[in-house]
């Protein structure tokens, strides 16, 4: 699929009110891309959208939404119905994360962000597939991250979940792939968003952040080459690497050191 190909087409972005959700709006309005924008924060999204509309000249549709409750996909569902809006490009990269020791983090927000990160991708996939196929090629683009290679003491369900959703989307890619609907498994390094001020983030072995923009080029511009994992990290076959040869033993408490609280070291 080329995004060129998309002009005029409809995309939907979850977690576009900011950050890597908010710069895939950016560039894909920029190609030419209609957009439903979701997010929780509509006055947020009302104004971004009305900036898209007015630079780019393409449709917009705010739909503020929580993700994470368990009716959400169903009323986007419903929504897109109404306005009959077949979407080809769905990128889900709603989520969020906790740092620290995991009994420090109340048990609803842990519930919380499996129902964010995983069943609301695994919901708009599932409904959102008869407006996929209906075009001649369309993606999902589902946002993992480099957690997923390995366990992450310290952050343990953040890390856990983007297991899944790494395992979930390249077997996705595998079964739609004949379907003309591209699963790409997005991988993101540590980048500049707000995810790191949500999730409670200390100092820790990691130091530099990729730039959002610098993300979300890389996963559109491998759109067209049919590949099922995009890495935007740096250094994440050097982590594969590490992860698959090593003793569990021995991979868990090296990642452990990166991510132990600073007055625990």
């Amino acid at each position: 699929m080329n995004l060129t190909q998309c002009a005029g087409a409809w995309g939907l972005v979850s977690g576009a009110s900011s950050g890597i959700g908010r710069e895939f709006c950016v560039q894909l309005a920029a190609a030419g891309m209609n957009l439903v924008l979701v997010a929780r924060r509509e006055a947020v999204l009302d104004e971004f959208a009305a900036e898209l509309r007015t630079r780019h000249g393409i449709a917009t549709q705010v739909i503020a939404a929580d993700l994470a409750r368990e009716e959400a996909a169903a009323e986007i569902q419903a929504r897109l119905t109404r306005e009959a809006i077949a979407i080809r490009l769905l990128c889900n990269n709603a989520a969020f994360g906790r740092w620290g020791r995991f009994e420090q983090t109340e048990a609803e927000v842990y519930c919380e962000m499996i129902r964010l990160n995983t069943s609301a991708m695994v919901s708009l996939c599932h409904r959102l597939l008869p407006a996929l196929s209906s075009h001649p090629s369309s993606v999902v683009i589902n946002v993992s991250s480099p957690a997923a290679y390995q366990p992450i003491p310290y952050m343990a369900v953040y890390a856990a979940s983007k297991a899944f959703v790494h395992s979930f989307s390249q077997a996705l890619y595998g079964e739609w792939r004949a379907r003309g609907v591209l699963v790409q498994t997005l991988v993101p390094g540590p980048t500049d968003t707000g995810f790191d001020a949500k999730a409670g983030a200390y100092d820790s072995a990691l130091k530099t952040r990729a730039s959002p923009a610098e993300v979300v080029r890389t996963a559109l511009a491998h759109l067209g080459q049919d590949q099922p994992v995009v890495a935007a990290a740096k250094g994440l076959f050097k982590q594969r690497f590490f992860a698959g040869l090593f003793p569990p033993r021995t991979v868990i408490e090296q990642v452990g050191r990166m991510f132990r609280p600073p007055e625990e070291r």
